[in-house]
């Protein structure tokens, strides 16, 4: 015969039912409320520098520039934060908060173990309809580090409700940012190089571009169109003309290039995954072989983490740098460039 529940029994299941839902009640209003926050578009008023074309003549005092001084330069890629990532049911529940969270953490960490004299950030930042909001939060973060920061967007920084015009207008906000946002007539927002220099002379040339957008796929034909690769060569034999050789340089964007495909080549690194959504670059790859070009890096793939060769330049995936969004333990954190004096580059996997 079954045995009876206890008044007793009873009060606490009712406790605990009543407890669950109101905190259902409570994540339920919080979700509808940044809902409809983020049904409220934000229009930035960034604009880009006028229009560029090849018969401009080159101003290499018109790059931003930072000194490497006489020991090594320490250069720290991360991508693919992620913040907020809506794409997953965990952002319902609100474990996206606790995501961010470890993910801070262990950048800090990170940040604090290498002492980065520059960290550049690959794209995919946010994935949230209040984009605007997590890039202020984001802002405030890298500045915390007192360190030259520069970034590129990724294919889904622009997908909430700020355009990519407003987030350039919160990136203008930083103290230690570099982010410029180039040519008004290249692809994108956020075309622009940085150069390091030892003695006043171009010892490495940092380009970054934009790969492009989700909301650009259907009428995206290429990651790097060839108008940017005419604006790397124009940049390349601009300081050439003016220092008498081509400097080493790399190439900083979201999107893997088509050449990433089929690598068997690896120096570091225990991930290779399919790329995926790769398009044709412009002829990007090619310009930096005749322009000494050395390293190019990509992000957008969460489970890449590798370095190969392949025709004299290395191609570099970066470390996926955040627990939020598809991932796999052991295989976040970020990659080292180490400038030395000799202007040789070395590659370090650093992992959270």
């Amino acid at each position: 015969m079954a045995k009876k529940i206890s008044s007793k029994a009873k009060k606490v299941i009712a406790i605990i039912v009543a407890i669950a839902i109101v905190l259902a009640a409570v994540i339920g209003a919080f979700n509808i409320y940044f809902s409809y926050l983020g049904k409220q578009e934000q229009h930035g008023t960034a604009t880009g520098d006028p229009a560029w074309s090849a018969d401009q003549t080159f101003d290499i005092s018109r790059l931003q520039s930072l000194d490497m001084g006489d020991e090594d330069y320490k250069v720290l890629v991360i991508t693919d934060i992620h913040l907020k990532n809506q794409a997953t049911f965990a952002a319902c529940l609100g474990v996206n908060y606790v995501l961010d969270w470890a993910g801070k953490i262990a950048l800090d960490n990170m940040v604090e173990e290498v002492r980065p004299d520059l960290i550049l950030v690959l794209g995919d930042t946010t994935l949230t309809d209040r984009n605007d909001i997590e890039y202020e939060r984001f802002v405030k973060q890298m500045d915390s580090y007192q360190t030259p920061w520069a970034c590129v967007f990724g294919n889904h920084d622009d997908e909430g409700r700020a355009d990519k015009a407003k987030l350039v207008d919160i990136l203008n906000t930083s103290e230690y940012g570099m982010f410029q946002y180039g040519p008004e007539n290249l692809h994108g927002a956020g075309n622009y190089a940085i150069r390091l220099t030892r003695d006043g002379k171009t010892e490495q040339m940092l380009f970054m571009m934009d790969s492009g957008s989700s909301l650009e796929y259907e009428a995206q034909t290429e990651g790097i169109n060839s108008q940017q690769v005419a604006w790397y060569n124009w940049n390349m034999e601009g300081v050439k003309a003016a220092e008498g050789d081509y400097p080493q340089n790399m190439a900083f964007f979201h999107h893997p290039l088509p050449e990433y495909n089929g690598l068997t080549d690896f120096e570091q690194g225990d991930g290779y995954a399919v790329a995926g959504e790769l398009k044709a670059d412009g002829g990007l790859f090619d310009a930096m072989k005749q322009h000494n070009g050395t390293h190019v890096f990509a992000g957008h793939i969460h489970t890449n983490n590798f370095i190969a060769q392949r025709d004299g330049i290395k191609l570099c995936h970066a470390m996926k740098s955040s627990f939020n969004c598809n991932f796999k333990f052991g295989m976040t954190g970020g990659t080292l460039l180490t400038v030395h004096p000799n202007n040789q580059v070395t590659e370090e996997l650093i992992y959270f």
